[in-house]
């Protein structure tokens, strides 16, 4: 009966690590999109879109230069946008 117990204990911790892991990995890959979103939002002048104004731009501009290098690394490995974002769910 214990060896059932501690079966079934290694079973449902394993099963939870699992679920925190795809929780966590689907958290960052969350991340990494708001990150594009508000390069591009703050950046939007690079991409043909309507800028912000400008007053706002200097100010955060301090700010801005980690959204600038992960805006050039996206675009120098822009490979498939669409793949990579459905590669993190399970769709068959």
């Amino acid at each position: 009966m214990k060896n059932i117990l501690e079966a079934l204990k290694k079973f449902f911790m394993s099963f939870d690590k699992s679920m925190r892991e795809a929780a966590i990995s689907l958290i960052e890959h969350e991340l990494v999109e708001e990150e594009n979103v508000f390069a591009l939002v703050t950046m939007s002048m690079f991409s043909g879109l309507p800028s912000p104004p400008t007053g706002v731009i200097l100010r955060i501009l301090p700010y801005m230069e980690r959204e600038i290098q992960i805006m050039t690394r996206r675009s120098a490995e822009l490979d498939d946008i669409f793949a990579q974002t459905l590669s993190h769910f399970d769709i068959d």
